[in-house]
């Protein structure tokens, strides 16, 4: 069969080339796509095809006469610090498009039945004291002082504070790649998590590539978030840089201290200990999160100087990347790798929506990204009906 050449205006060209990183299109492509602007050749439909699929943009987005406009406030909220960052990947724009799609039917759910409002959303709006949001959000969730000591590691602490938040209406996600599709991995540089406020739905994402300990930071910093009732896309690279806002000052406050409360912190470190270091990790192990969690309190509390604390960031990060390499070759459970991206209130809705004919099935394998074989175990792991 002869190929078909296809007419493909080059500011669309031009503009899914800006979306893409080129290294992922491979030298053949590029080369076709510098003839294609510069008139000497026309793609053909299949070549047009790879791009797409290279890219991971819409095959119908090519035949447009003008680039499409995709509006999302949330990107508004990015910390940029290098020139790989200017321009959101496809994977962070398909992300926040399926929890947008996840946020509107929650919340179209909420309002059929009934619901009010979250009365946590926005309620601090307007303090701009970290210690009165701390202990708002611990009588919301309903945390003692030292909440932690009841979890056994991070991964526990992080199950348990995710478990407050589903109990106050909020949805918490969390994935590590785009849908189910293990080769459009999420990268932690890019965004480590994000927040979209909705009085009805509130609903943060955790970004799964991460640590535990991360993660557990990135939950609680967005939960201030929420009661700031102010939208979020967070990735943690201005810790090491001037110029942060105030909203992201007062969000790394409050998780700091809900994480590890001042008081206790002092009580618990050792002036007298030489190795800095070891008081460090002893410190993470105690209060269930992360050594570069200790390492910011340190900071904050003048005991360490900011040569130790970058060291410390950055050991973290070498043992994360290890431990990351390990566990892909190791593997995982496939059913509670399912249980773990989605929010336990949205399968039980998705549920109970099906029985009331309120959804298909097929609307709902949709949103959770599952087959019905795959749904009915999802369900059952939350006690939802079984099909």
């Amino acid at each position: 069969m002869p190929a078909v050449n296809v007419n493909i205006q080059p500011e669309i060209i031009r503009w899914a080339l800006s979306q893409t990183q080129k290294e992922k299109l491979g030298d053949t492509l590029m080369n076709n796509i510098i003839q294609w602007l510069n008139g000497t050749k026309t793609p053909t439909f299949k070549q047009i095809e790879d791009f797409s699929k290279k890219a991971n943009i819409p095959l119908g987005y090519f035949f447009l006469q003008t680039p499409p406009v995709e509006q999302m406030e949330l990107l508004e909220y990015r910390t940029v610090d290098s020139i790989q960052l200017v321009n959101p990947s496809r994977n962070l724009i398909d992300t926040v498009h399926e929890m947008e799609n996840i946020q509107d039917w929650m919340k179209d759910y909420r309002q059929e039945l009934g619901f009010e409002v979250l009365p946590i959303v926005g309620c601090m709006k307007d303090v701009r004291d970290a210690q009165s949001i701390v202990d708002r959000i611990r009588k919301d969730l309903e945390l003692d002082t030292t909440w932690y000591e009841k979890c056994r590691n991070s991964r526990e602490a992080f199950g348990f504070i995710r478990g407050q938040l589903e109990t106050c209406g909020v949805i918490v996600m969390m994935n590590g790649v785009v849908g189910k599709n293990t080769h459009r991995a999420l990268d932690i540089n890019e965004f480590r998590a994000f927040t979209m406020v909705d009085e009805w739905a509130p609903l943060v994402f955790i970004n799964a590539a991460d640590s535990n300990g991360a993660r557990l930071f990135s939950l609680l910093h967005e939960a201030a978030h929420i009661w700031l009732g102010v939208d979020d896309l967070y990735n943690d690279r201005h810790n090491r840089i001037n110029g942060v806002s105030v909203v992201e000052i007062m969000c790394n406050a409050v998780a700091g201290e809900l994480l590890v409360p001042k008081s206790v912190f002092l009580g618990k470190w050792d002036d007298d200990e030489e190795d800095i270091y070891a008081v460090i990790t002893e410190l993470a192990g105690y209060f269930r999160c992360g050594e570069s969690v200790i390492a910011r309190k340190a900071l904050d509390c003048k005991k360490i100087t900011k040569d130790i604390y970058n060291k410390i960031v950055q050991t973290a990060i070498d043992n994360y990347n290890q431990m990351k390499e390990n566990r892909e070759k190791s593997g995982g459970n496939y059913y509670n790798t399912m249980g773990s991206r989605l929010d336990g209130n949205f399968v039980k809705a998705l549920c109970e929506s099906i029985s009331m004919g309120r959804t298909s099935y097929t609307e709902a394998y949709r949103l959770t990204n599952t087959s019905r074989k795959t749904f009915s175990e999802v369900a059952q792991h939350f006690g939802g009906m079984e099909w």
